[in-house]
Parts: C-alpha cells; structure tokens; sequence
C-alpha cells in the first residue's frame, strides 16, 4: 500500500475502520472534484509564514524547492523506495517527491517546484516519539489553536494565515502510534480533510460506531 493510500485510512479512515485501512482514498469535502493547479496560489503570505514542518536539525516550509527539501532528517534512507505518487483528489499536473521504508515515509507534494504540501508519517511511534514532536512545536509556535481528540486518535493543529501544520496520532496498539505530521496550503489541506471541522466529524462518527457496537454486543 501506498503512502498516500495510507495516508487516507490513517487521518481518516483508521477512527471508522479500526486498523484495516486498505482500500480507502481521500475523495474530499464535496465528492468527485479534482484540485488543478490553476486553483492554487502561492502568495507571499504563504512564503512568509512561519510554520514548517520540522525535525531537530532540519525544516520543510510552503515555497521552498523541491529538490532542496529532502535532506537532512528528511532525507532518503539507503533502503528507502522512491515515491512520485499524488494523493487522491489533486490534478496529475501537480509534482510528487518522497520516499518511504516500511517504518516511514515522507511525501511531498510541488506546484510545479515549489512546496505546497510536505507529510512525515511514522508507522509505529511510540508515546515519546509523539509527545516530542508535538513539544518541538509547541516551543517554537506556542500552544496549538485547536486540539481534537477521540479514543484512539488526538490532532493539533497550528494555523498562519494560508499555511497550516497539523499532527496526528492514532493508536494502533498499546504504546504504539502511526504518527503523521502534515504542513500545506490550507486550501489544499482542506481538499484533503486535513482540517479541525473534518478530524471533528470523523472522531464523532467513531464514537458513535464504537457506541453501537457496544450495545449491540449487551443485545
């Protein structure tokens, strides 16, 4: 499975699915409609934008180059597989740049070949692993503008103007997370489900499957 398959049931379909997250694919917020890039602008808001999505020694930020971005802690493993794939819902015309191993994968996505969209997915974090990253956040952008939470799943997001960051974890065993950090544009975040009214709806409806399962099983 493909990272940005993966990606799908992870943000999204993993709350509603439990850990099958094969076969689903982001559709976004209005059906079948696919983002072009004429529908996408990268102004100087954007560019100037403090939010990146970071590491300890390396940064990924909206407008930043292609070619410039995977190095560092974002570099690509010797045994690391070359990705060029594009999420669900967005135009063949955009650009895919990533790589992933079977512990991580780290996509991004270029408006010809400027960043408009860059994702660090860990498979199996730990609670450490996650708790640190959303610290390093924290320290350098403050408290985060909004939290969601469910049983199994927990978002922050962080906004500036155009550019949103957003940090996902969701169990998949005990002491164990598939934690996913996403920095974009916010209207192709929003294309995506990448946004606090989406991650609300979804850990709703899980509770309200996991509340109907529950009574199913005293019937």
């Amino acid at each position: 499975m493909r990272t940005w398959q993966l990606l799908a049931g992870l943000v999204f379909g993993l709350l509603l699915t439990g850990c099958d997250v094969s076969g689903l694919a982001i559709d976004g917020k209005e059906g079948g409609s696919v983002l072009e890039v004429a529908d996408v602008t990268i102004d100087r808001d954007a560019l100037t934008s403090n939010l990146a999505l970071m590491k300890p020694n390396t940064a990924i930020r909206v407008g930043q180059k292609l070619n410039t971005a995977l190095v560092g802690d974002y570099r690509k493993p010797t045994r690391g597989v070359t990705l060029k794939e594009l999420p669900p819902g967005l135009s063949a015309d955009f650009e895919g740049l990533g790589w992933e191993t079977p512990e991580r994968s780290v996509n991004l996505v270029g408006l010809e070949e400027d960043i408009i969209l860059a994702l660090d997915l860990l498979n199996r974090a730990s609670s450490e692993d996650r708790d640190q990253a959303v610290e390093r956040y924290k320290f350098v952008y403050g408290d985060s503008d909004a939290i969601v939470k469910g049983e199994t799943a927990e978002y922050w997001f962080w906004e500036d103007g155009p550019v949103r960051l957003m940090v996902c974890s969701v169990k998949v065993s005990d002491g164990r997370f598939r934690l996913t950090s996403v920095l974009g544009l916010k209207s192709v975040m929003d294309r995506l489900r990448m946004d606090q009214d989406s991650a609300t709806r979804d850990v709703a409806a899980a509770r309200q499957i996991a509340l109907e399962s529950a009574e199913s099983d005293t019937k």
